[in-house]
């Protein structure tokens, strides 16, 4: 996808907040600040327990840390007594396959992914997610975003996942721009923690006047 053919900049606070702040690269996390994926993600998870037979209340699904291993483990044990008997990479791939089958229902977050097809014509961007890698790149896809990262950070690239900065500093270090040039956007305070934790300035888009957290 060619991001120029998308149509003429809408001028708007958004806009003229990224001028003032001229980053040299843009970082966006991908799973609710790109794409709309909560129900998805929730969907694939559920999907997964019923496969190992393992029933949770919807309540708890709903409040359950999915991107975090290791404390859905606990959390299904100190919770519910239950024990997931995949391990890391068995579930990632169980939960994966799901989320695939699912994929065409995917939206893109519209202020956030206008912003990112204005962007794509004169910095280059990322994405640094904590989610499965063909999971982001199907939920782009979808989306029809796909064509205008430069590159994709997901969790089988770093040895740690936010609120640990490394998806942040690998996604500077593959578009060759420092972090502290670079921009991200983000949704969760595991992220803006990263971000921030990265040199890197962020915005969170749960906010409804946008600005810039500066490390």
């Amino acid at each position: 996808m060619n991001p120029a053919a998308t149509g003429p900049r809408t001028p708007g606070p958004d806009r003229e907040l990224l001028a003032a702040l001229r980053p040299a690269a843009v970082v966006f996390d991908f799973d609710g600040t790109l794409v709309d994926t909560g129900a998805l993600n929730t969907d694939a998870v559920r999907a997964s327990f019923t496969d190992l037979r393992l029933t949770v209340p919807e309540p708890w699904l709903q409040d359950a840390p999915l991107a975090d291993l290791t404390a859905l483990r606990e959390r299904l044990h100190r919770d519910l007594g239950l024990h997931l008997p995949d391990t890391d990479p068995e579930f990632v791939a169980r939960t994966r396959a799901h989320w695939l089958t699912l994929a065409g229902r995917a939206r893109p977050v519209a202020r956030v992914a206008d912003l990112a097809r204005d962007l794509a014509r004169t910095v280059p961007l990322a994405v640094a997610s904590a989610n499965d890698g063909r999971v982001v790149r199907a939920g782009l896809a979808a989306s029809g975003l796909d064509g205008l990262f430069r590159t994709v950070i997901a969790r089988e690239h770093v040895a740690r996942l936010k609120p640990a900065p490394d998806a942040y500093l690998l996604a500077a270090a593959e578009l060759a721009v420092g972090p502290g040039r670079c921009l991200a956007f983000e949704n969760t305070h595991e992220g803006v923690t990263a971000a921030l934790a990265a040199g890197m300035p962020v915005i969170d888009v749960r906010d409804h006047t946008w600005t810039a957290q500066r490390p």
